[in-house]
């Protein structure tokens, strides 16, 4: 793969769908009831540590290749298992995200349709945008970016200035005490979103402006840990926080709620482009990434039928352990952060670090 054009602005705003895009349709927790806001905050605050960590074992290993990085720390033999073990992942997170689209069409839009065939038109799509290469995903990433922020702020507006929104739901704030906010961030807060940014680790290597990037990578954290946080307020405004999470789509939810003299309503449709525009962009990065992984680990030139092997094997993982949300849910809440998540997004990398640094300071000296 050689060197990536990809602006900043690019980089950030594939980021930002990257992190928003499935996380504030499906994947908002309000364990820590009216306190999820400062849990949600602590995890920008991780996220932000978490991701420069990354850049730090990149920088430190002379931005290696991801397969390269991974024989640096662990050997050849070890390396080539993790690559395979690591491309599965993102196969497997890309399968979950696919599921998360198809379930909310079927749970939403489409009631008597099956999932296996909504998540058809989605995948193919998206298998035709990794074709493309990851410059032509990140330059999409900028149209969708500005759609998805004006369709947001729109969301807002009407749902904050609505009768249905009570101030008094979200208060008082830090009733509960640390323990409900340590359930929130651990593991479920500390994995997803800003975890599954461990991918990126594939991408940042091609990138020619390395240092511009080093410096502006926090804002799409930031920007998409605010989005969170304020669409949480709203959700709890209008749901109240004890009833928020027994809801499958949360925002959805309270937006169906929202009406104008009964004749604005149904703004719950909005949220599917929400959904459409950050599942489509992580999809294709999750995807994309594989494919480099292993076209690194085969030394293999990357060819378009790949792709297509890649989308057969995300269509198959996404049937496993799928039968409904409420299974899909427990998989991804309850099994998925302590044996995936953790693992490969903060054991390995962590050790791959150490590794990285203790053979940078002995040639240093």
């Amino acid at each position: 793969m050689n060197k990536v054009s990809m602006s900043a602005l690019e980089l950030c705003s594939m980021m930002l769908l990257f992190l928003t895009g499935s996380t504030i349709v499906v994947g908002l927790n309000f364990t820590a009831m009216e306190d999820s806001i400062l849990a949600t905050a602590m995890e920008v605050g991780f996220g932000i540590l978490l991701f420069y960590f990354y850049l730090l074992v990149l920088k430190k290993s002379s931005w290696k290749e991801f397969v390269p990085l991974l024989e640096t720390g662990f050997g050849s033999l070890l390396a080539r298992i993790l690559a395979v073990i690591f491309s599965f992942y993102f196969l497997y997170i890309a399968a979950r995200v696919m599921n998360d689209f198809a379930f909310f069409t079927t749970q939403i839009l489409y009631p008597d349709a099956p999932n296996w065939i909504a998540a058809v038109p989605f995948l193919l799509v998206v298998g035709y945008s990794t074709m493309l290469g990851i410059e032509a995903i990140a330059r999409s990433a900028v149209i969708m970016t500005f759609f998805f922020l004006l369709i947001l702020v729109i969301l807002w507006l009407l749902g904050f200035l609505s009768e249905e929104f009570q101030v008094r739901y979200l208060m008082p704030l830090f009733s509960h005490g640390w323990k409900p906010l340590g359930h929130m961030i651990f593991p479920t807060g500390l994995t997803f979103p800003y975890g599954e940014l461990v991918v990126f680790l594939v991408f940042l290597p091609y990138i020619a402006n390395k240092e511009k990037v080093q410096k502006v990578v926090w804002m799409p954290i930031v920007i998409a840990g605010v989005i969170i946080m304020i669409t949480m307020e709203l959700v709890i405004g209008i749901l109240h926080a004890p009833f928020a999470n027994t809801y499958y789509f949360p925002f959805v939810k309270a937006m169906e709620l929202v009406s104008y003299l009964g004749i604005i309503e149904h703004m719950e449709i909005f949220t599917y482009l929400l959904l459409i525009g950050g599942g489509f962009i992580k999809v294709s990065v999750f995807i994309y990434a594989s494919r480099v992984v292993l076209s690194q680990l085969f030394k293999v030139k990357q060819k378009n039928r790949h792709v297509f092997i890649l989308m057969a094997v995300v269509y198959l993982l996404s049937l496993h352990r799928s039968g409904d949300i409420a299974e899909h849910l427990y998989v991804g809440l309850k099994l998925v952060p302590y044996y995936l998540h953790i693992p490969l997004q903060l054991v390995i990398p962590f050790l791959l670090g150490i590794v990285v640094f203790w053979k940078t300071r002995k040639r240093a000296s």
